[in-house]
């Protein structure tokens, strides 16, 4: 795992019991995930993924869809689910996640599903189709958005680089169809931040729709990348999720 190009393990924990796989908000990548890695406790190995066109994937064109990515990256969890494995989505990465979910309970074991920050898909997209504006009012958008590093921003030949991946990215949350609702038989989380201007709370529970089994919702202090600003409450729902789960099954071990 630890030299596949897909995934980065910021810290490896060889005696975790579970392996959280976490998918980057828009222009994000698998760095956002360092922060939450070290907080996470040892029963929980963090492995954030690295899509193509950015980090150390930089040259590599950036797939265009959920489903072109699902179907990318899934042989690679595959490998390694000698562990029991959740799954993480921020903003856009929640479709990349919902993708990859549907593709990968009926091959393996996935004991949790988190959302955070995004609308669930069957309500539709609210947002304009912000790839399609010229570089100068695409960044300005970007800007306004906060998700982007103003270093990079204000790094004229970095972003002329990363523009196509940036555009991609946004493309594939304008885009996406939520598939026919089959709710999936996987326990979700998920959260939403008490102050997102763009995001309300009710649209990301609504992802409750999508999944059969228990749900919880949690409101997070922050604005829509509370994952920078509350990280702690993060990893604080996350661990109590995957630690109950662990222990629910322990005990069914010892009986």
């Amino acid at each position: 795992m630890y030299k596949n190009d897909w995934f980065i393990v910021p810290k490896v924990k060889p005696e975790a019991k579970i392996r959280l796989f976490c998918f980057p908000y828009a222009g994000g990548q698998a760095a956002i995930y360092f922060p939450l890695a070290k907080l996470l406790p040892d029963e929980i190995e963090l492995v954030a993924v690295q899509l193509p066109g950015r980090g150390n994937r930089i040259f590599e064109p950036a797939l265009t869809s959920a489903s072109e990515i699902a179907q990318a990256v899934v042989p690679e969890i595959l490998q390694f689910t000698d562990k029991p494995i959740a799954l993480l989505g921020y903003s856009n990465g929640c479709l990349q996640t919902f993708e990859v979910a549907n593709r990968l309970i009926p091959k393996c074991v996935v004991q949790h599903v988190f959302m955070a920050a995004r609308s669930a898909p069957q309500l539709g997209m609210q947002r304009e189709p912000i790839h399609l504006l010229s570089d100068q009012l695409f960044k300005q958008e970007l800007a306004s958005l906060g998700g982007t590093p103003k270093e990079l921003l204000a790094y004229d030949e970095l972003m002329e680089l990363m523009l196509p991946t940036l555009r991609a990215d946004f493309k594939l949350g304008y885009d996406y169809q939520c598939p026919p609702i089959k709710k999936l038989k996987v326990a979700l989380t998920s959260m939403a931040g008490r102050h997102d201007k763009d995001i309300p709370i009710e649209n990301v529970q609504a992802w409750q729709e999508l999944f059969a089994a228990d749900s919880k919702h949690h409101t997070v202090d922050g604005d829509h990348f509370f994952i920078n600003t509350h990280i702690n409450d993060m990893a604080t729902i996350i661990g109590q999720a995957l630690l109950n789960k662990c222990r629910n099954e322990t005990m069914q071990e010892l009986n």
